[in-house]
């Protein structure tokens, strides 16, 4: 009866191992700990506002973020903010000195070394791995080279795995967001329909045509001044006149995601060693039933 026990829960804790270690990351992408290098000597970023800015911020984690994780989440090593670089060459964060902070004398969160971002691309960094920094961090975030603020935002309240983000890169406007784009570009598509009239001369047709091909015609008008017979009267058509909806419709491009193949390899050996112990644990059961 014990031997029938443990092996439910066996199943049970390889079962359970499975679908969490599926649903870590949440269906999106992840950053690296330690931000991969750039090829060449970029120069130390300057202490330029709207240089390198601060695109992207998530502070509520509840999904796995940081590549360096499997599986679980923490809101210590999973909270990112996003840099982006508007320019056309790469800067060294770490030659800058450049440092993030939360306001006059609180602590600060240093770049690792070699810390770069190539041109207008991103750079993603979880500044709570600094205890230091987070113990006084606040709402206000802010983008410092030495003695100079080039960038700062304020983060309202936001809710599990959204962000505050800038509405494209580097853009003045920002807003809330449930599709976090990390390491990613921001930008978003807007589509704005119109309307094209045209008209013929006296005695013709007339429509409006719209962005999507349609035309209506079915109104033809009798301006030659004469009644005409009964039987050549039009009456009104009781089709309804489709409507042209002028405002403008934002549509949002999801970017790829880069794979968690980590994830794969650690549930695949977790789930190895569970299958040996199964396996063992038979062979010891059938030493034992043997000598009986």
């Amino acid at each position: 009866m014990r031997v029938a026990a443990f092996f439910v829960i066996l199943l049970c804790s390889i079962s359970t191992l499975s679908v969490a270690a599926s649903s870590g990351t949440g269906g999106h992408g992840c950053a690296p700990l330690v931000p991969p290098g750039i090829p060449g000597s970029p120069a130390p970023a300057p202490a330029t506002p709207g240089i390198i800015v601060i695109n992207e911020v998530l502070l509520v984690p509840h999904s796995t973020w940081n590549c360096s994780e499997t599986g679980a989440y923490f809101s210590t090593t999973d909270a990112w903010i996003e840099l982006y670089n508007t320019q056309n060459q790469a800067f060294n964060l770490y030659a800058a000195h450049a440092l993030i902070d939360s306001g006059p004398n609180t602590n600060t969160y240093t770049f690792s070394f070699g810390a770069a971002i190539a041109a207008h691309s991103y750079l993603v960094v979880f500044p709570r791995t600094s205890s230091a920094f987070a113990s006084s961090e606040t709402a206000t975030l802010r983008l410092v080279i030495p003695n100079v603020v080039v960038d700062q935002v304020t983060v309202p309240p936001l809710g599990p795995d959204q962000s505050y983000a800038r509405t494209s890169d580097g853009a003045s406007s920002w807003e809330i967001t449930s599709t976090p784009t990390i390491d990613a570009s921001n930008t978003s598509l807007q589509v704005t329909p119109t309307a094209i009239t045209s008209s013929t001369g006296t005695g013709g047709t007339g429509g409006t045509r719209t962005t999507s091909g349609s035309f209506n015609s079915d109104h033809k008008v009798l301006i030659d001044g004469v009644q005409p017979q009964w039987n050549r009267l039009q009456f009104p058509s009781t089709a309804p006149t489709p409507s042209v909806d002028l405002h403008p419709t934002t549509l949002t491009t999801p970017t790829p995601s880069p794979v968690n193949s980590g994830l794969d390899l650690t549930r695949r050996i977790v789930l190895t060693v569970l299958v040996i112990a199964l396996a063992l644990m038979l062979f010891w059961c059938w030493k034992v039933f043997k000598k009986a």
